[in-house]
Order: C-alpha cells, then sequence, then structure tokens
C-alpha cells in the first residue's frame, strides 16, 4: 500500500465517475457495494453490540436467496462486504464466497470478529475468493485479555499461510475509538500492526443505540493520540484513520444518496437504508423476500423512500456512517451547476480497494 492510498474518504462513492455522472443526470445506476448480513448468528455476546437484539431470531440467509440476489447485482456491482453476525460461522460461507465470485462480484470483504480465522474451511474460502478480511478487535480497552491476545495469534498464523501459498488475501484489523481508550492506543496498535495485517483502521464508537438517535461516542483526544501513533511508526500509510467521520461539521442532504452506491441488505432479506439502521423497520426499504426481480432497485416503494430520508429526518446521522456522508458528498455534486459536473468534488486521492466503499 502507497503513502497516499486510502481505505475512506466521502469521496470514495465518487471513484467511479461515469456511475456518478449518471447518478447527477437522474438515470438509474447500480449501486458500488453491497454489504451483507450473512446471518445473525455471533460467536460473541458484546454488551454494547447495536445488533445484539436483532440476533435473537438468528436469521440466515439462504444459498438459494443469495444466487438470485447475486445474480441480479453482481454483473453490475462490483464490490461486496460480508458481515454479521458472524459470517464465517455459517456452514455455507465457503459457498457464499465462492457464489459471490461466480456471479461477477470483483472485489469481496469479510468482517469478522476473528474467533474462527484458525478454521481450516474458513481459511482456505478467505484465501480462495476474498479480497480483505476485516477483523474487528476487542477486549483491549483496559488490559490485553486472553481473548483479544488469542485474536492476534489467529491473524499471524493466517499471516504466515498467506505468505506460504502467495495468496492475495489483505488483512486489516479495526480498532474502536472513544476519549477513555485513547491511552490504549499505541500499545494495541502496535500489537495488531506486528501481527502482520496490512492495515489497522480506527473507527468511532457509537452509543445510545438504545434510543432513536444513536450517536458516536466522546472522541476527543481521539485524533491525536492516533497521529502519534502514525508518527512512532515506519510505515505510517499502514494505519488508517477516517478524518472526515470525527468532522463537527453537519452532514446536509434533501435524500438519501448514498444509498442508491452502498445497498444494505439485512440476514432477514431485507434491503436497509444503511448498514447504521439495519433491522430498523423505519428505514426498511424493500423487502426483498417478496420483490428480487431484475428491477428491485427501482421498485417505487424503495425510490420513494430514499427520496424521503432527508438530513433533517435520518435519525441515526449522529453515528457519521458511511451513507449519510456519501450523501452529503453527492449533495455537494448535485447543487453543482450541471455545466461545472466535470470538475466533480473528488478529492485527489488513491483508494485501497476502490469498489468497497
Amino acid at each position: 500500500m502507497t503513502d497516499d492510498q486510502r481505505v475512506f474518504a466521502p469521496s470514495k462513492v465518487g471513484v467511479d465517475r461515469q456511475r456518478v455522472a449518471a447518478f447527477l443526470r437522474g438515470e438509474r445506476v447500480f449501486p458500488m457495494t453491497m454489504e451483507l448480513d450473512l446471518t445473525q448468528k455471533c460467536t460473541r455476546n458484546c454488551r454494547d453490540c447495536p445488533y445484539g437484539s436483532a440476533r435473537s431470531a438468528g436469521l440466515t440467509l439462504s444459498l438459494e436467496f443469495l444466487d438470485r440476489l447475486f445474480s441480479v447485482l453482481g454483473p453490475h456491482t462490483p464490490g461486496l462486504v460480508l458481515s454479521g453476525g458472524e459470517c464465517t460461522s455459517v456452514p455455507h460461507f465457503p459457498d457464499t464466497v465462492a457464489l459471490a465470485r461466480e456471479r461477477g462480484f470483483r472485489e469481496i470483504a469479510v468482517i469478522t470478529n476473528g474467533t474462527l480465522l484458525d478454521k481450516p474451511e474458513v481459511q482456505d474460502a478467505l484465501l480462495s475468493e476474498v479480497t480483505s478480511v476485516r477483523v474487528s478487535l476487542y477486549d483491549w480497552w483496559e488490559e490485553d485479555s486472553p481473548a483479544f491476545l488469542a485474536t492476534l495469534r489467529r491473524i499471524e498464523k493466517l499471516r504466515d499461510r498467506i505468505e506460504r501459498e502467495g495468496s492475495p488475501l489483505e488483512i486489516a484489523a479495526s480498532i474502536l475509538t472513544r476519549t477513555e481508550w485513547t491511552h490504549r492506543f499505541a500499545h494495541v496498535g502496535e500489537l495488531a500492526l506486528k501481527t502482520g495485517i496490512d492495515w489497522l483502521y480506527f473507527h468511532p464508537f457509537c452509543v445510545d443505540w438504545d434510543t432513536p438517535y444513536p450517536r458516536q461516542a466522546d472522541q476527543r483526544g481521539v485524533e491525536e493520540a492516533v497521529e502519534r501513533l502514525k508518527a512512532a511508526h515506519p510505515r505510517s500509510s499502514r494505519i488508517q484513520f477516517p478524518y472526515e467521520r470525527y468532522d463537527l461539521n453537519p452532514l446536509r442532504f434533501s435524500s438519501l444518496h448514498g444509498s442508491h452506491f452502498l445497498i444494505q441488505v439485512g440476514a432477514d432479506g431485507v434491503n436497509y437504508a444503511g448498514p447504521e439502521c439495519k433491522y430498523d423497520d423505519d428505514y426498511a426499504l424493500l423487502d426483498l423476500n417478496e420483490y428480487l426481480d431484475e428491477d428491485f432497485l427501482w421498485h417505487p416503494r424503495r425510490v420513494e423512500m430514499i427520496r424521503a430520508i432527508s438530513s433533517d429526518k435520518y435519525r441515526p446521522i449522529g453515528t457519521r456512517h458511511r451513507p449519510p456522508m456519501f450523501s452529503d458528498f453527492l449533495q455537494r455534486c448535485l447543487d453543482m451547476d450541471p455545466g461545472n459536473r466535470v470538475n466533480l468534488p473528488v478529492d485527489r486521492i488513491e483508494f485501497r480497494q476502490p469498489n468497497i466503499i
């Protein structure tokens, strides 16, 4: 990864300039990325998990459903993110990633808590079909817990196998941030980097998920702590910090435009407005169990619901997740004079895995 490559910025939604230009002209566009909960089941039971209550149903998507969904989107949507729950715990996880490749997805990212990274069948699937595996690190904020250290060992073993077999699979690790944990960033970050991960990603811890208005926890001092870690590391490009997610400037959009470019499907087979509002009935755009024809993206209910979600009406906007950030960027593009849209406000950034937005 070169020094100027980033994993995230709001302008990443504009990487495919032709797709964005078509959207700005009012044309139909396929999403850049689909994020998919393969299952609600999880191998952990984290106290602050925003989807803990949703897991009680224990739903898992079938291969039959996935085949239909992948057949519609795969030829046109280059990026796929598999999440959960714990997606690697599903018996047909290997078949799922193989099917995704077969149906046309070009970049596949797997988000995991790392508890099953040592299973041979999981490793085989990752090494053969997946672009990147992104391990969410937990249980480090007070001490190096046995569970945290065990996850690091699993990452090391997966890295060893990548090196032995020459797989292009990339490994990332993510660390949640809040003010109370900044004193641990340097130590935990170094431990994670020593496992051989390709990059370390920080992102805000959010609270109040049990209320109508979830938001970021206090993030004062977080950026400064991450900058100190970057300054002390010889390859600072391996440390990714999404500065815009920590910005306090308000997000503004007349419609949740980002939901046309990043599509979220839950383990219940419902298309939601974004990852931060999945399993919330208020943001259920379309039940794909009932309608999954080739034109489902333009179903009148889905289109009208997206159109009605402005920044003033989007309750999870305080989390500053990707859909509202992309929507703010796209709104600025829409607000430009049409004659000047050849100069879209796309930063001169080289992105890591550009199809995973």
